[in-house]
């Protein structure tokens, strides 16, 4: 779209309806444009806000004894609603899926948590190095880096994707 503006060069010149009209034109689309943009925003924070609720939320509707905090039947409840609604990763489900129906049952479940249960003791083991019985940040960091990219393979892998050794 072009606009083409007559421009005098005398400004004593009142403007003519039609640059009136179009500046108005203007004003009301730029305006629009900006409404338009702010609620999105707003619809954006709203659904953001909707996945997680504020701790206030949280201990209203949690908060059984109403003390105005969680106790650990309290937070046992609040987590296993919380692990309820989560969605495992698809790496998860392919790996522990055993009828194929693309969602874990119970038994599968079970067998995923023991196996991750398994990971987490193996990976204290090895990178706690305080002896408290869990990883601090920089132990954390320590097991991240330690992990293998990807295309190096991983465990029981002796090869990665990458180039062979000639031998």
């Amino acid at each position: 779209m072009t606009l083409k503006l007559k421009v005098s060069n005398n400004l004593n010149t009142k403007p003519s309806p039609y640059m009136k009209t179009t500046l108005f034109a203007l004003i009301i689309l730029s305006s629009s444009l900006c409404l338009a943009e702010e609620s999105a925003k707003k619809k954006k924070k709203s659904e953001s806000s909707e996945a997680r609720p504020s701790r206030e939320e949280i201990i209203k509707k949690f908060d059984a004894n109403g003390d105005g905090k969680l106790d650990e039947d309290e937070k046992a409840k609040l987590r296993e609603t919380m692990m309820s609604k989560r969605k495992l990763p698809d790496f998860v489900i392919k790996k522990f899926d055993k009828d194929g129906d693309g969602e874990l049952n119970e038994e599968e479940k079970a067998e995923a948590h023991e196996a991750m249960a398994a990971r987490k003791k193996e990976a204290i083991e090895k990178f706690d190095k305080d002896g408290d019985g869990k990883l601090n940040d920089e132990e954390r960091k320590a097991a991240m880096q330690s992990r293998p990219k990807p295309g190096q393979g991983g465990k029981g892998k002796k090869e990665g994707k990458g180039k062979k050794n000639k031998e």
